[in-house]
């Protein structure tokens, strides 16, 4: 009985993980198929074990740096992308 439990168990953690992995693999092409318009997409990847207020305070940098930006249409674009990313940012806890 225990060995038919374990290969069950096995299995399912098999399956658990195809399932994962079809899950990222499905991701990643959605990702390469985004496109943005000029500059107003922003594609911002945090590491696992990565601090989101050092992330919020590399945009606050990031923002300062975009507003010298002559360009009066490519600065608001980009400040409206960073804008955004800090905002959806906010919807994260640890």
């Amino acid at each position: 009985m225990s060995s038919s439990y374990n290969n069950s168990n096995s299995e399912e953690s098999s399956s658990d993980r195809n399932v994962e992995i079809w899950k990222i693999k499905k991701l990643i092409k959605s990702l390469e198929m985004a496109r943005g318009n000029g500059t107003s997409m922003i594609s911002l990847i945090i590491p696992p074990k990565d601090q989101i207020s050092r992330v919020s305070k590399m945009l606050a940098d990031e923002f300062g740096t975009a507003s010298n930006i002559k360009s009066r249409v490519n600065r608001l674009s980009v400040l409206g992308a960073i804008t955004s990313v800090q905002h959806r940012l906010k919807l994260y806890t640890k």
